[in-house]
């Protein structure tokens, strides 16, 4: 038996040995013969080695960090505090607050005013607070048409209030979804770069509320 095994063995060596032997000899063959035609391969090489290693590191980094390990604690929270970003007052805006009201102990919803916008937000507060009488929409007047950034520094605000009284903060990005793919190509996505913004805090859980189009 012992024998069988060694002759096994010994074949799939010698093969590896033979292909070894052969591919340093052809590497001699041309860095001797041929290189005026393959150096530029080696900096392509050096780059893609280099480029592997990182990916390699950046794996093994990965695995590090998301590994459970003993005496890891576990945290519990007094509540949940949900923000919802509301741009205009429709179904899907309703739909979200709904939904945040099942799922908080505490809702709050957000709104962005800019200049061009303002005869408009008024009737949007307005509108606003006849659906929802008990829920506090914060109006956050910019004379920028940015609204990413407004957005993201009371978002900061918020979940360090959360934090001295042990809240959890959910973001809550309302979303409409079209009947069809390519009319996604027809609205600006907004909600994508707010949640995209959002997704860099480490204490705010960004979730979406999606209403789907029925045509």
């Amino acid at each position: 038996m012992e024998k069988e095994k060694g002759v096994n063995f010994l074949k799939p060596a010698l093969a590896n040995i033979l292909g070894a032997i052969i591919c340093y000899a052809i590497v001699l063959i041309l860095l001797f013969f041929r290189l005026s035609d393959i150096w530029p391969f080696f900096p392509i090489i050096l780059v893609l080695t280099l480029l592997f290693l990182a990916i390699h590191s950046h794996y093994q980094k990965v695995a590090q960090q998301l590994r459970l390990y003993e005496g890891i604690e576990k945290r519990t929270y007094d509540g949940n505090l949900v923000l919802v970003l509301v741009g205009n007052v429709t179904r899907v805006s309703v739909g979200a607050i709904n939904y945040a009201q099942s799922i908080g102990d505490e809702v709050l919803a957000m709104h962005i005013s800019t200049k061009e916008t303002a005869e408009k937000d008024q009737e949007i507060l307005q509108e606003f607070a006849d659906y929802f009488p008990t829920i506090t929409l914060k109006n956050i007047k910019t004379s920028y048409r940015d609204i990413i950034t407004p957005t993201v520094k009371y978002v900061k605000r918020i979940s360090e209030d959360a934090q001295k009284k042990n809240y959890t903060v959910t973001v809550l990005v309302p979303q409409f979804i079209p009947n069809k793919p390519w009319q996604n190509i027809l609205h600006n996505q907004m909600s994508l770069k707010l949640k995209y913004a959002l997704r860099w805090h480490q204490d705010v859980v960004v979730a979406s509320y999606s209403y789907h189009l029925k045509e």
